[in-house]
């Protein structure tokens, strides 16, 4: 398995109402969404939640660190090309929303959002 440099697309310059509807798109077409938790009194590891999508966009605010990213197969256990969507709430008890997306998948969401390579 050979790894190549991750790609970050400019998420940054959407509006909340933007990412919002484009996680919703991207969590249609995903093979799997994850989320976790970082609650530092508790834990200084990160810590799987079971909580609704709609609960954990909810911690979506205007401070969060947004991304979408094409990882290639990095991370992958089954070596599926695929990209990352999601973001890190930065609260004080952090939520984290990871979304996969086969990359062949993406085209579609990448031109309705417009969303290119930095």
């Amino acid at each position: 398995m050979s790894f190549r440099q991750f790609v970050f697309y400019n998420a940054d310059e959407l509006s909340m109402e933007t990412k919002i509807a484009l996680l919703y798109d991207c969590k249609e077409i995903s093979y799997q969404w994850m989320a976790n938790k970082l609650d530092c009194s508790v834990s200084c590891s990160r810590q799987h939640v079971d909580r609704t999508f709609e609960e954990i966009v909810g911690h979506l605010k205007e401070g969060s660190h947004f991304v979408v990213i094409d990882r290639g197969t990095w991370g992958d256990w089954n070596n599926i090309d695929h990209f990352e969507i999601g973001f890190r709430s930065m609260e004080a008890i952090d939520h984290f929303l990871f979304i996969e997306v086969e990359s062949a998948k993406m085209p579609p969401i990448l031109e309705k959002y417009r969303l290119f390579p930095r």
